[in-house]
């Protein structure tokens, strides 16, 4: 008997695996066995948040949000309108990406640390799981961009200092996020993937305005592309947690402070590396 697999045999089992657990129960299943916690989710245009109780409360925290991030402008979009207008050299994009990739870096990590205030609900876990585990990878993404598309070596990425001191928000929360985190882990969770649906739009200007304007190759882009759709999804997560369990009026009160106040720490980090771009 040979123990060695074939890639016939590999691809028999997967495609036999996979036929045979979706007669199971419907999960959207990948070829290592994770799936998703709540069925359909990734699916096209999903519908699945209308019937849940909370679904109202998703609706109106679109809404605001859509408001900031009009008003919010270049600050909100990741200067991704710079990039179309051409007003930044490729040196301060490059100086601009390293600061962001200083971000994407840790982010599965400030995701995971969720996970231990929702041990009790497994759903909500297992969404945790789950989007810090698509977020890995990321960084290395961004830092193909930086190397292979600005010119830099990947030791120079792993060394270089912040372009902006206290470039992550540390210390105590504030007393909106404590008061959300003690009183609903889930939604202190959801706000996280909630906030990502603004990135689509803003990397879908930066990938047009690399690519338009400053003559960048999809081959160095990836980071871009990725990030016009998988936030759609993550996004999901978050309004899904919030339409299931924003139960009462307390609570969606201190989400939408939560959220301003989210918003606003996004605003004063991409000002702050712009006009540091700029003094040098």
């Amino acid at each position: 008997m040979s123990y060695n697999v074939t890639e016939q045999d590999e691809r028999k089992a997967r495609d036999q695996t996979q036929k045979k657990l979706e007669t199971i129960v419907p999960r959207e299943l990948l070829p290592n066995g994770s799936y998703s916690p709540v069925p359909g989710i990734f699916d096209v245009a999903w519908k699945g948040l209308n019937d849940l109780p909370y679904f109202d409360f998703v609706k109106e925290m679109r809404q605001l949000d859509n408001g900031i991030i009009k008003d919010g402008g270049s600050w909100l979009s990741g200067l991704g309108d710079l990039y179309l207008k051409k007003e930044l050299t490729l040196d301060q994009i490059r100086r601009y990406e390293l600061h962001s990739f200083k971000f994407v870096d840790i982010y599965p990590i400030s995701i995971i640390q969720n996970v231990f205030q929702n041990l009790q609900n497994r759903e909500v876990r297992d969404l945790i799981i789950r989007h810090a585990g698509e977020e890995m990878g990321h960084s290395e993404l961004e830092a193909d961009f930086l190397e292979f598309g600005m010119g830099m070596t990947r030791q120079e990425i792993w060394d270089a200092p912040p372009l902006v001191q206290n470039y992550v928000t540390q210390g105590a929360e504030s007393e909106d996020m404590t008061a959300l985190r003690k009183e609903s882990p889930e939604l202190a969770y959801a706000l996280v993937p909630f906030c990502e649906r603004v990135v689509p739009n803003s990397t879908r200007l930066q990938g047009k305005g690399l690519r338009e304007q400053y003559g960048l190759k999809d081959d160095v882009l990836g980071f871009f592309d990725l990030h016009t759709y998988i936030d759609i999804y993550h996004e999901r997560f978050g309004a899904y947690i919030m339409a299931k369990y924003a139960r009462s009026k307390r609570l969606q009160d201190i989400f939408h402070s939560a959220l301003l106040e989210r918003r606003e720490i996004l605003k004063d980090s991409v000002q702050a590396a712009y006009y540091a771009l700029k003094l040098k």
